[in-house]
């Protein structure tokens, strides 16, 4: 059994599998998938899994290589990815590195959104994650600030532009 506090996160096959609605997933399975985003603990999903009726389901996702465990607990997570109010790093810490590229980006701004809004967010996702080029990109994540600044208010909807602007591709 994996350390309880280990956190997991998607990978590209697993991030793939939720932008392809006919990936073959059952149900159940797609659900937890969605649930995994790079902050829970395996202890933490695996509670969400049992609520969902299928306690060892943690288990396959990250058999079927979507899902891997990303950091230990208590280690510092990529300043971008935290929560707001969540304690800075230190001022000596590099700044966030930028996304090499738009499928980057689309992943980085998928796994935010994912943490602000939880699985309603999915419809969101898959437009982000399908977004042809910049300006297709552009247009959903605006969209996407709207919802959130609905859902969450207007300085949550801010922060969250401004985190994306910060990893939009080098160059």
């Amino acid at each position: 059994m994996p350390d309880k506090q280990v956190i997991y996160h998607k990978t590209q096959k697993g991030t793939e599998a939720i932008a392809d609605r006919h990936s073959g997933l059952a149900p159940r399975l797609r659900s937890l998938l969605i649930m995994v985003d790079g902050k829970r603990t395996y202890a933490e999903l695996t509670t969400m899994a049992s609520a969902l009726g299928d306690p060892g389901r943690l288990s396959e996702l990250e058999a079927e290589g979507l899902v891997e465990p990303a950091v230990v607990e208590g280690k510092t997570m990529p300043a971008a990815l935290e929560p707001a109010g969540a304690p800075q790093q230190p001022a000596a810490a590099a700044p966030p590195q930028r996304a090499a590229n738009l499928a980057q980006a689309q992943r980085f701004s998928s796994h935010l959104l994912e943490h602000l809004l939880g699985p309603m967010a999915e419809p969101l996702c898959i437009k982000i994650e399908g977004a042809r080029d910049l300006a297709d990109f552009v247009a959903v994540i605006k969209r996407a600030r709207e919802i959130v600044r609905e859902i969450k208010g207007s300085a949550e909807a801010e922060r969250f532009v401004a985190k994306i602007e910060a990893q939009m591709p080098v160059g």
